[in-house]
């Protein structure tokens, strides 16, 4: 009988610490973070619990869908309208919530041109990335802090230096004929004129120009890596619907965790078989998979070498999908 109290009491306590575990991830943390920049003299609209400020971020997109003028540039109104309303409302300095993350919003132009003097280093990356992105991001320059990052950089940074750019030349023209062909071929299909959505041909290229560039004589193979962290992208896409959740969910056996680990898993296979064959057979047209793979024999162990070949192989791609993201549509 005093064992099974002793059990109980046992079983009370870890859930108790368990319960408040997760009252201050999903809500005291938050809460702490409001009050601080409160007294400071931001504000910001109202979060509800899990949820933050998503609804209301959804039904102001709802609400000004139909009343916007058509044909407009000005893309902030059109896909971030929530953040013109609560400017007027709260300032240029505000604070809201996605449910699992407090966000501070900075327009004021004296207060970004202040953060913008201050270097990625002096900074600092988000805690998040490293958490809820470390199987997109790796060990990359996208996560790593202070002098890890600074190491990254020096080894990565050269890599597209003018002159290493215009030995790209051939292979970005190599990759862009295709894609220019196909929407000629798309255009004469109507007579000569047509609206062409180019994010993913644009998405595509940026894949394939990496490809090259990074894996060289092997950029078929790196055309199935990015295919897959596209999956793997869309997989951890659709987990961030939990929204408060979201930091919680990640640890569950669910299924979708099961196909990001597995997606995760193969990707750093198909680098590393990449990263191998480089090394054996000296490949001179892929300086950039070179450096990476010279940076990390630099005092690292193995797996803390494989890891910063695969972290910077992902990085990589990433930045390259992200800067075609930032192309505006156009119309051909």
């Amino acid at each position: 009988m005093e064992k099974l109290l002793a059990l109980i009491v046992v079983l009370v306590i870890l859930l108790s610490f368990a319960l408040f575990y997760l009252c201050n991830i999903l809500w005291l943390r938050a809460v702490k973070i409001r009050k601080k920049l409160r007294r400071q003299g931001i504000r910001g609209p109202k979060p509800t619990f899990l949820y933050g400020n998503t609804k209301e971020i959804k039904r102001i997109r709802q609400e000004l869908k139909f009343s916007q003028k058509q044909g407009t540039n000005n893309f902030i109104s059109t896909l971030f309208p929530h953040f013109l309303l609560w400017r007027e409302t709260y300032g240029p300095v505000f604070l809201y919530s996605t449910g699992a993350m407090e966000i501070l919003q900075v327009s004021h132009p004296d207060m970004v041109k202040d953060i913008g003097r201050w270097t990625p280093s002096e900074l600092g990356k988000p805690n998040y990335l490293k958490k809820s992105r470390k199987a997109l991001f790796g060990g990359g320059l996208f996560t790593e802090n202070g002098d890890e990052w600074a190491y990254q950089r020096k080894i990565i940074a050269p890599e597209f230096f003018m002159d290493k750019i215009k030995g790209m030349i051939q292979l970005i023209e190599d990759a862009t004929v295709p894609v220019l062909e196909a929407w000629e071929d798309m255009i004469d299909d109507v007579g000569g004129r047509r609206e062409i959505v180019v994010d993913d041909y644009l998405r595509n290229l940026s894949a394939d120009v990496i490809a090259r560039a990074c894996f060289g004589s092997s950029f078929t193979k790196g055309e199935e890596i990015f295919c897959k962290l596209r999956q793997l992208q869309k997989a951890i896409a659709r987990q961030d619907s939990f929204v408060g959740l979201s930091a919680l969910w990640k640890y569950l056996p669910t299924k979708s965790n099961q196909e990001i680990q597995l997606l995760d898993e193969q990707v750093r296979l198909l680098i590393l078989d990449v990263a191998k064959e480089q090394h054996h057979y000296q490949d001179s047209h892929n300086s950039l998979l070179n450096a990476i793979i010279d940076g990390a024999q630099d005092g690292c162990s193995a797996a803390e070498a494989e890891d910063f070949i695969v972290g910077n192989c992902k990085t990589i791609y990433f930045g390259g999908v992200t800067r075609a993201r930032r192309s505006p549509p156009s119309g051909a």
